[in-house]
């Protein structure tokens, strides 16, 4: 029996570009973890989708499970194409990004596949991503009040 790590990513802003977040759900041997990050600045929705893949492979190499592979799923057609080599990245932010996914992906010792799903498939990265960047915009608020 295989061991698989299963992660539904997704990356948001509001608006595009605007306030961005991201959303990180990981599953293994039926455990579930979520993770959900406010993105620092102002981000397209593209970089929020590759922050959420960057930080998907950043975690899952400091988690150090032992697994025979490693599925990330992402609603990200672009993501998942440019990272698979299917499509070339014209973007000169979005190649540095790209980058460095392929960097990090390098560190992970084992099968690993980064697959598109359609967005209905991944509400819940989505609702992590989204939340993500609705707290950013409640903590602003709390501290613009503050100043006043």
């Amino acid at each position: 029996m295989s061991n698989v790590l299963k992660v539904n990513i997704d990356g948001a802003c509001q608006p595009n570009p605007g306030q961005g977040g991201i959303g990180a759900y990981f599953v293994i041997n039926d455990k579930a973890e979520s993770y959900s990050l406010p993105l620092d600045g102002i981000v397209t929705n593209n970089i929020a989708e590759y922050e959420a893949l960057i930080f998907s492979l950043e975690k899952i190499i400091s988690r150090n499970d032992v697994v025979d592979q490693v599925i990330v799923f992402s609603d990200s057609q672009l993501v998942c194409m440019q990272f698979n080599g299917k499509w070339k990245c014209k973007d000169d932010k979005l190649s540095l990004l790209l980058k460095k996914a392929k960097e990090l992906k390098m560190k992970i010792d084992c099968k690993f596949q980064l697959t598109y799903i359609p967005r209905e498939k991944n509400e819940i990265a989505d609702e992590l991503a989204k939340n993500a960047i609705s707290y950013k915009i409640q903590y602003f608020l709390q501290e613009k009040k503050k100043k006043k």
